[in-house]
């Protein structure tokens, strides 16, 4: 008896021993990972803090105001993350190039990143000037007056918000290759700097301080992007001031152009991600069109619940930007088993995170939504909507960062199913067929059309642990 209890614990232990050296770190690995990390979690903090108090600000002004805000957030959505898809197939590259010190290859691949963020720029610029009434009935429902007022104030924000455009995409394309060489400071000084000053120009403008005219959600909108035209000022001009530490801004033209063998290698690994964040994010404005059929006050209740979720989820998703880097140039340099084990502990360290982000959520759900000028009814929305983002929010996480794993392996074409896929086949057709056929209160049809994530993260821990997404794309040569 003795011995099976002695036999038992010997195992036990063993078992823990076998967890831990698996799932957890050792103080080096935290520490390479927190500096990548870190800057790129404060960055995205510290935005998000302060488009929570811009959001604040404006749902001082009342509820119209805060819907039309929140339908066009909507749209330039959908506008970010294009431009982040463009810039992510070639950022693959550059990860694995900087790891393997191909600085050649790694210049054309900046120069293709560049090159086709201003394209899809001017693309999106053109859709939301000339298309912008439309698109934002799209998502107006109810009394003829309600709609023409919420339509007044969005209209009125949009035209401002297009001058930010083109500053945001040059300041994307800077920001993201310095963190794929690992300088992640730069872009998180950028991304205060804009903060600050969009702060500042918030309480200014909205309300009209210092002498300053009352502008509402339009002044919320010029300092936007006059913050937009602050970090592409600090993005760029760094970068050229230390072209002999970033490379990429060192005699730019340099092997230009690229053999067509690269560019179209480039294209066959960028397009589906840029083609994956386009349907996935239309495939999120599509959700909240269906949300909204509920109802303009759903609108305000969900603005409400996605500003005080953005801020926790930039925590927890900073996880998957640091996958992307760190993973990436370890294949590149050719360490598959240690881009494996660096993979496997920080998505345990993502779950752990976005554990204590969820009791947060819940702890916020009711106080949260008291700081906006709206009605009680749509306070009392609010947080029962927050509660269902927090509990889903550690499956989000999971399925975030499965989905950067393979996208550190050029994937990209299993992401694209993975991602835009799983939300057209699955996500979007759930809640649209609860919308259209069922009576459901949106909290229980949100809730269900959130938890189709649990069958994402099954498909996800099953591409990561069959190891489908471990391949090097730097022995590819970049130039002529």
């Amino acid at each position: 008896m003795i011995d099976t209890i002695a036999a038992s614990v010997v195992k036990y232990a063993a078992m823990k021993d076998t967890i831990r050296q698996r799932y957890i770190g050792d103080r080096g690995f935290y520490r390479r990972a927190m500096a990548v990390m870190l800057p790129v979690m404060l960055q995205n903090v510290v935005t998000n803090f302060v488009s929570l108090l811009d959001n604040i600000m404006v749902g001082q002004t009342g509820t119209a105001s805060m819907s039309g805000v929140a339908v066009v957030g909507q749209l330039f959505f959908i506008f970010y993350l294009v431009i982040f898809g463009t810039v992510s197939g070639p950022g693959i590259f550059c990860a694995q190039f900087w790891g393997a010190k191909d600085e050649r290859s790694f210049k054309a691949a900046f120069r293709y990143k560049l090159l086709s963020a201003a394209v899809l720029c001017g693309l999106c610029v053109a859709v939301l000037r000339f298309r912008s009434e439309p698109l934002i009935g799209l998502y107006l429902t109810g009394e003829e007056a309600e709609r023409a007022e919420v339509m007044g104030y969005a209209l009125g924000y949009l035209r401002i918000m297009l001058w930010g455009m083109v500053p945001y995409t040059i300041s994307m394309v800077y920001s993201s290759t310095l963190r794929e060489t690992g300088r992640t400071f730069v872009p998180m000084a950028a991304s205060w700097a804009a903060v600050a000053v969009n702060l500042v120009l918030n309480w200014v403008l909205i309300f009209g301080k210092l002498g300053a005219p009352v502008m509402g959600v339009r002044g919320a909108a010029v300092a936007t992007v006059i913050s937009r035209f602050c970090e592409m000022a600090v993005n760029v001009l760094w970068s050229h001031a230390k072209g002999e530490q970033v490379l990429f801004t060192r005699r730019m033209l340099e092997g230009f152009p690229a053999s067509w063998s690269f560019v179209g290698l480039l294209a066959r690994k960028s397009v589906p991600l840029m083609l994956n964040e386009t349907l996935w994010c239309v495939g999120m404005a599509t959700l909240m069109q269906i949300y909204s059929t509920r109802g303009i006050h759903v609108v305000a209740a969900l603005n409400i619940g996605y500003v005080l979720l953005d801020m926790f989820t930039s925590v927890s998703f900073s996880i998957g930007t640091t996958i992307g880097i760190l993973v990436g140039q370890e294949l590149g340099a050719g360490q598959t088993e240690k881009a494996v084990d660096t993979d496997r502990k920080l998505l345990a360290l993502g779950v752990m995170i976005s554990g204590g982000i969820c009791l947060a959520l819940l702890a916020l759900s009711e106080l949260f939504p008291m700081c906006y000028n709206t009605t009680p009814q749509i306070r009392a929305l609010a947080a029962r909507l927050i509660r269902v983002m927090a509990l889903v929010l550690p499956f989000d996480t999971v399925s975030h960062g499965s989905y950067f794993t393979m996208r550190s392996g050029g994937k990209t074409a299993v992401t694209f199913l993975f991602d835009s896929g799983f939300s057209w086949v699955v996500n979007v057709p759930v809640a649209w067929c609860l919308a259209r056929f069922t009576a459901l209160d949106i909290v229980p049809l949100y809730a269900l059309s959130s938890f189709t994530v649990l069958v994402k993260c099954v498909i996800g821990l099953y591409l990561v642990h069959k190891r489908y997404w471990v391949n090097t794309l730097s022995g590819v040569e970049g130039t002529n």
